[in-house]
């Protein structure tokens, strides 16, 4: 079997046993919150993770604020562009603000854009980059539901646990045009920290991420695609 069938097949069997414990969940009434009768079964339709539907040629600009060393924060345009190289996502990384403009490449897995070699020369860069808007990842390690109420995952702060769940749909306005996303939610010291998933997108469309102090950590907004998004 060719490596590119074996990673299909493993995703695909991902697929499947999520489809099973979520509608387990939901049977046993624990996993959704507030779920009236009313509301269907989730689906393979329901379900998304990071790099979903990528394509090549496909570009996405963001607009990034993180929090840097000292507790400063640096603003930064974070470009990528996919490009296809079996059975990863030949990616072209471009950070620039007003001080820097540097472009590097990284091979992202077609299954999660999980890196599979870290180029060391631009390390300071793609750490930005990780430790925010592919953030996603660390939270998408199988397929999730894009469902009011799905638990995605949990935060474990010592003294209590904090569930990571989808609990909203907001049509966003944002510079790309109007979009249905699903608002993925977490609650830290009466902060909420949300981030904004369309269906259309291989990433989020925006997010704002606080620390358990209760500041902002960072935050991102997609400014500008050429992928369809209506």
């Amino acid at each position: 079997m060719s490596g590119k069938k074996r990673v299909i097949l493993v995703f695909g069997s991902l697929i499947v046993i999520s489809i099973i414990v979520n509608i387990a969940i939901i049977a046993s009434n624990g996993g959704f919150d507030n779920l009236s009768r009313s509301i269907k079964i989730p689906d393979t339709q329901d379900l998304w993770f990071a790099g979903i539907n990528t394509k090549e040629g496909d570009e996405l600009l963001y607009n990034l604020t993180i929090e840097n060393e000292n507790n400063n924060y640096g603003n930064y345009l974070i470009k990528m562009l996919f490009k296809n190289n079996q059975n990863y996502w030949n990616t072209e990384f471009t950070v620039s603000n007003e001080s820097i403009s540097t472009s590097f490449h990284g091979n992202l897995s077609k299954s999660n854009l999980i890196m599979k070699e870290k180029p060391l020369k631009n390390q300071k860069y793609l750490d930005i980059i990780e430790s925010s808007i592919l953030q996603i990842r660390d939270i998408t390690r199988e397929p999730k539901f894009l469902v009011i109420g799905a638990k995605w995952d949990s935060i474990d702060t010592g003294i209590t646990n904090i569930p990571i769940k989808i609990n909203s749909i907001e049509n966003l306005n944002i510079s790309i045009g109007e979009l249905e996303t699903f608002i993925l939610n977490y609650n830290i010291k009466n902060k909420n920290s949300n981030i904004w998933i369309s269906k259309t997108l291989p990433l989020p469309v925006k997010a704002e991420i606080y620390n358990v102090d209760g500041l902002l950590k960072y935050k991102y907004e997609l400014i500008s695609t050429n992928i369809k998004v209506n």
